[in-house]
């Protein structure tokens, strides 16, 4: 299966050497680890205020005010995808970042590539949206 003619090269620099070893594993996190540099630059964070857990993914891609936005958020359907994209990320933290860095997977070609592929896509995704800037108001 070949990631280069699929996926973003910054990703696939990240990926490939341990994809191409059969390291299935760490090509899968070194993937998570450019999805969550991706979110702390668009988010405008410094490495200090992003942190590998759920609660940075809320306040981040959460609603009311999520600091990235996928969409407009104009319309039902664009607030129901910004909620969705928001327990996406929360699932690919728990369910394949955190599960894979306290314990040993065994993972194969196959899904390797399916969830890099996956990461790309929400890369993808927040490269291309909003970044707001909320004014603090007075109480």
């Amino acid at each position: 299966m070949n990631l280069e003619e699929i996926i973003s090269p910054f990703l696939y620099q990240a990926v490939i050497k341990k994809y191409e070893c059969g390291l299935y594993r760490d090509a899968i996190l070194a993937a998570t680890f450019q999805l969550q540099e991706c979110i702390r630059v668009k988010a405008d964070l410094d490495t200090s205020q992003i942190t590998a857990n759920l609660d940075c993914i809320n306040e981040v891609f959460g609603m009311p005010k999520p600091l990235i936005k996928v969409n407009s958020m104009n319309t039902v359907g664009e607030v129901y995808e910004q909620m969705g994209f928001d327990k996406i990320l929360q699932g690919i933290w728990q369910g394949i970042r955190n599960s894979r860095i306290h314990a040993e997977c065994l993972d194969d070609e196959t899904t390797a590539y399916a969830i890099i592929v996956f990461i790309d896509y929400l890369i993808n995704r927040i490269q291309n949206s909003v970044n707001v800037q909320y004014e603090l108001t007075k109480d």
